[in-house]
């Protein structure tokens, strides 16, 4: 069902004024959790107030932003790689090295974990 913009506002107020119950709101209305929260966003938006219900979720959201930026800002820079360059040579053999170290470590068998397959094959009667 379509819902008018007055119709979107009286059900953010709702919820508003509901503490922010999106569920019991969406229910009431016969929508949707999320519609609620997205309508309710979008009321606090065009109204100015500060969407106060996921303050914390924000600070988590800002902080992985900045963190994901400075990575990409990181991945970003391109190095021209020089013929005859030492570094480069070496820098290729030390991936080499840890790609094939990865490999070693994730070919070794645990002993812990195969005690314990062995004891579920037991109980299994598989041995």
């Amino acid at each position: 069902m379509k819902y008018t913009n007055e119709q979107q506002t009286e059900i953010a107020q709702y919820a508003i004024k509901n503490d922010n119950d999106y569920k019991a709101t969406g229910e009431k209305y016969g929508i949707s959790y999320q519609q609620v929260a997205a309508w309710v966003r979008k009321f606090n938006k065009n109204t100015g107030v500060a969407d106060k219900s996921s303050s914390k979720k924000k600070t988590t959201e800002k902080k992985a932003t900045t963190t994901k930026k400075a990575s990409q800002s990181k991945t970003s820079k391109k190095i021209s790689p020089k013929k005859n360059d030492k570094k480069t040579s070496s820098s290729v053999a030390s991936k080499k090295e840890e790609s094939a170290s990865t490999l070693d470590v994730l070919s070794r068998r645990d002993p812990v974990l195969e005690k314990q397959l062995e004891d579920v094959k037991r109980r299994l009667g598989l041995i």
